[in-house]
């Protein structure tokens, strides 16, 4: 029988398959799909970032396996977040973890989660990044744990601060089409000006 650590994660578990206090954590399948994308093609989801809101099937089971390809390769990515115990044990809750992200020469850890509205507030958000954080340090600590955020979301904003990590740049998004849109950067650490500027591009 496996045995908890002090936060409630069960060290002894593979990380594709692990628990927090009140998730369960699993790397994501096709069966998740059709959950995933109700999610992610929720407009209350994305109502402060539309860009990334999902319009077919096809994007989210794309999604899934990119996200397959990093526990593939890496041994870690985004789980399918369900809630452990109670009468609504199995529910799902959002994806969320912490991802291999390499850009030219700059490689950093990526943190992020979605949760479905109901799930919002409950604090479930921090439990996964945690989760992830604990995994991604034991994998590779010479790291940083990074996470963008698009400005005009400040949910998103106050969950990923909630995390630990801090604001270390603000500036433009140069993908997104409104001129006036930006970024936040977050790390758990200092970063050079190289790594932000590849981060940022």
């Amino acid at each position: 029988m496996t045995q908890p650590d002090h936060d409630g994660h069960d060290v002894n578990r593979p990380l594709h398959d692990t628990t927090t206090t009140r998730l369960s954590l699993r790397r994501p399948t096709d069966a998740d799909a059709a959950e995933l994308f109700t999610m992610y093609s929720d407009p209350q989801v994305w109502r402060d970032d539309p860009l990334l809101r999902h319009t077919s099937a096809d994007q989210t089971r794309d999604r899934i396996h990119r996200w397959s390809e990093s526990w593939d390769r890496h041994g870690i990515g985004p789980w399918v977040m369900r809630v452990l115990t109670g009468p609504a044990a199995g529910d799902l809750v959002g994806s969320g973890g912490c991802s291999l992200y390499t850009t030219g020469t700059t490689t950093v850890w990526n943190m992020a989660f979605i949760l479905r509205p109901p799930m919002w507030g409950q604090g479930y958000a921090q439990e996964v990044a945690a989760a992830g954080r604990r995994c991604a340090h034991m994998l590779r600590p010479d790291l940083p744990v990074t996470a963008i955020v698009a400005a005009r979301n400040p949910r998103s904003q106050r969950a990923v601060e909630r995390t630990g990590l801090n604001q270390a740049w603000r500036g433009p998004d140069t993908k997104d089409p409104d001129p006036a849109a930006q970024l936040l950067l977050y790390t758990d650490r200092a970063l050079s000006k190289e790594q932000v500027r590849a981060l940022t591009a």
